[in-house]
C-alpha cells in the first residue's frame, strides 16, 4: 500500500513540474525592414537603443501569463496584467531575456525612423541540437490560403537575425502575404519541392505543394535591402494574385552592397518581375548587388519580365532555367530578361517561349552589360531572342566586352542598336535572325543559318547571314552536297607568322566560277601568264577579270 501512494506521489509530482516547465525566450530590440527613401546608406537589419521597453502579450488566452527574468538584473520582467508585461534589453549584450510557460508570445516595441511599432511572435529557444532550424508554422503560420501568414514570415526573419541566420522550412500549404518581407543575412527558405504551376507532367494546373501567395497590387513579396547577403531560396513556389507592379523578390539599396544570392528550384508565378534588383534613383544608382546564382527555375507568366536587372557592377548566372512568356501587347513587355545596366552574365541550359498565336517578349534585353555570354540556350515563338540598345541611345554600347553564344538555337530577331563585339559559335540562327548596323563587330566559327538547309524545321530564310555587321572573322561550312558552303572571311588586316599554303591545281583542273580576288597554286602552269599557260614549273594564281592570272 505505501509503495503504490509513493507511486501516486511521483506521478503528481511529475505532473506538476510538467505544468510549470518554463520555456526560454531571448533575442535582440532588431527591425528587419527594408526602406526605399534614404539618401544614405541604411541596413536592412537595425537595432534600436537597450532602453526601448519591450511589450510582451500573451497569445494564449487558456493560460496565465507567468514570466520570470533569465537575463541582467537591467532587464527584468515587469508584469503590467495578467495578459501583458514590459523588459528591456540588457545594457551590457542589447539582449533581452525571459521564460514562460507558452511556447509563443507577442512582443513589440518602437522601431527607427523608417520603421513604426515593430511587432512579432515570439517562438521560444529550441532544443541545441536543433538550433539553426526554424518552421514557420513555430511563429504561428496557418498555411490555408485564406490566414494572414505575414507576421510568420517576419517573426520568423527576425528570430534568424538574432541568430546570424538560419534555416526556415515552410511545410506544405498555401501561406498568404499581406505585406512585404523583408529579408536578413544568412537565410535559407525551404519548401517542399513536387509539382509546380503548371507542370507539364499532368493535364491539371497544380500547386506546388509549398507556395507563399501576395495578395493586392503595387507591392513585392520578399524583399532585399542593403548589407544583406548570403539569402537562399530552394524548392518553393512564389505566386501573385495580381501582376499590377507586384514583385516575387526585389533587392534595392543606396551605398552598402548586398551579395551572395540563391535560388534553386524555385517558382516565380504571374508576378509583374520575378526578380527585380535595382538602385535607387536618388543615390545616383551606387548600389550593388552582386553575386547572383538561378538554377532550375520557373518563371511563368510574368507580366514586364522574369528577371530585371538596374545595379553597377552586378554578376549574374543563370543556368537550366525556363521562361513562360505571356503574350507581348501594350503595356506587358513580356520579356524573359531585361539588363538595364549589369556586370558579367552567364546564361546557360535556358530556355524562353511564347506561344505560336500569343508570340512573348524578348528572351535577353540588354540596355548595358559587361560580359555576356549564352551557352547551349535556346528559345521560340518569341518577339525578338536578343534586343541591345532598344531606346538606340546614341552613346551605348563598346568594343571591350564581347556578346558570346555558344552552341545556341536563336530563331527569332536579333536586334542590334549600339557599337558591340559578338563571338559566335556553332549557334543556329533563323531566318533573318540578324538585323544589325555596320557598328557591330561579328567573330563567327561553325555557325548555321536557316538557308543553309541543315536546321531541322527551318525554311524561308535569305543569305543575309549577319545582316550589314561588320564581319571581323567568319568560317565558312564545308561545301554539303548542292548547298554552297560560306566562305572564310577576314574583315581586317590578316598577319600570318608562319608561311601560308595555298590549294594547288593541274592547270586542267583550275577551279571554275570562283570570285575575283580568290588564290590557288597552280603546279603546272608557267609564270607572268595572263591567262595562265601550261609549261612551268608552277605558279600562284589569282581569279581576275573572270580568268586565272598567274603571278
Amino acid at each position: 500500500m505505501g509503495k503504490f501512494f509513493t507511486l501516486i506521489a511521483v506521478i503528481f509530482s511529475l505532473s506538476a513540474i510538467a505544468a510549470s516547465a518554463q520555456n526560454r525566450f531571448e533575442g535582440y530590440n532588431i527591425i528587419v525592414d527594408v526602406p526605399t527613401t534614404q539618401t544614405g546608406a541604411v541596413c536592412a537589419v537595425r537595432y534600436v537603443p537597450p532602453t526601448t521597453p519591450i511589450t510582451i502579450t500573451d497569445m494564449n488566452g487558456a493560460t496565465p501569463l507567468k514570466l520570470k527574468s533569465c537575463g541582467a538584473t537591467d532587464s527584468a520582467v515587469s508584469m503590467r496584467d495578467g495578459k501583458t508585461a514590459t523588459l528591456r534589453a540588457s545594457s551590457n549584450d542589447y539582449k533581452w531575456c525571459f521564460e514562460g510557460e507558452d511556447k509563443l508570445y507577442k512582443i513589440s516595441f518602437g522601431g527607427d525612423r523608417f520603421a513604426g511599432t515593430v511587432t512579432y511572435n515570439w517562438a521560444a529557444q529550441r532544443e541545441p541540437r536543433e538550433r539553426g532550424f526554424y518552421n514557420i508554422r513555430d511563429f504561428g503560420a496557418v498555411g490555408d490560403g485564406k490566414a494572414d501568414d505575414t507576421i510568420a514570415f517576419k517573426s520568423a526573419m527576425a528570430a534568424m537575425a538574432s541568430n546570424n541566420g538560419g534555416t526556415l522550412t515552410v511545410p506544405d500549404g498555401e501561406y498568404l502575404v499581406t505585406q512585404t518581407i523583408a529579408l536578413a543575412s544568412g537565410v535559407t527558405i525551404v519548401g517542399t519541392n513536387g509539382l509546380h504551376s503548371g507542370a507539364s507532367t499532368s493535364d491539371l494546373v497544380r500547386n506546388n505543394p509549398s507556395r507563399i501567395t501576395l495578395t493586392g497590387s503595387n507591392k513585392s513579396l520578399f524583399r532585399i535591402g542593403e548589407c544583406v547577403e548570403g539569402v537562399t531560396f530552394r524548392d518553393i513556389e512564389l505566386y501573385a494574385q495580381s501582376n499590377e507592379r507586384t514583385t516575387g523578390v526585389e533587392a534595392t539599396g543606396a551605398y552598402m552592397s548586398s551579395q551572395g544570392f540563391n535560388f534553386d528550384r524555385v517558382v516565380f508565378n504571374q508576378f509583374n518581375r520575378g526578380i527585380s534588383a535595382q538602385a535607387l534613383k536618388q543615390t545616383n544608382l551606387s548600389w550593388q548587388f552582386d553575386y547572383i546564382k538561378i538554377h532550375a527555375c520557373r518563371f511563368i507568366y510574368n507580366r514586364d519580365t522574369g528577371i530585371y536587372v538596374d545595379s553597377r557592377n552586378t554578376d549574374w548566372r543563370i543556368t537550366a532555367t525556363q521562361f513562360t512568356n505571356p503574350k507581348k501587347q501594350p503595356g506587358q513587355n513580356a520579356n524573359a530578361m531585361h539588363f538595364e545596366r549589369v556586370g558579367a552574365v552567364l546564361i546557360e541550359d535556358t530556355f524562353a517561349g511564347g506561344f505560336p498565336n500569343a508570340l512573348g517578349g524578348t528572351f535577353i534585353n540588354i540596355l548595358d552589360s559587361a560580359i555576356t555570354t549564352i551557352i547551349g540556350s535556346q528559345c521560340e515563338v518569341m518577339t525578338a531572342s536578343i534586343v541591345y540598345n532598344a531606346i538606340k541611345h546614341p552613346e551605348a554600347g563598346d568594343y571591350s566586352h564581347a556578346i558570346t553564344i555558344l552552341n545556341s538555337i536563336l530563331g527569332d530577331p536579333i536586334i542590334m542598336n549600339a557599337r558591340r563585339t559578338i563571338v559566335s559559335l556553332g549557334t543556329s540562327y533563323g531566318p533573318n535572325t540578324w538585323r544589325a548596323d555596320d557598328r557591330v563587330r561579328i567573330y563567327s566559327t561553325g555557325d548555321r543559318f536557316c538557308y543553309d538547309g541543315y536546321i531541322l524545321g527551318c525554311v524561308g530564310g535569305t543569305k543575309n547571314n549577319f545582316d550589314k555587321a561588320s564581319i571581323i572573322f567568319m568560317t565558312g561550312q564545308v561545301g554539303e552536297g548542292s548547298v554552297p558552303g560560306h566562305p572564310t572571311i577576314f574583315g581586317t588586316d590578316v598577319e600570318f607568322n608562319s608561311g601560308v599554303k595555298l590549294s594547288q591545281f593541274p592547270i586542267n583542273a583550275l577551279p571554275k566560277g570562283k570570285a575575283d580576288g580568290t588564290m590557288v597554286y597552280c603546279s603546272t602552269c608557267a609564270r607572268s601568264t595572263t591567262p595562265c599557260r601550261p609549261g612551268g614549273n608552277g605558279a600562284p594564281a589569282m581569279m581576275v577579270g573572270g580568268q586565272w592570272s598567274c603571278l
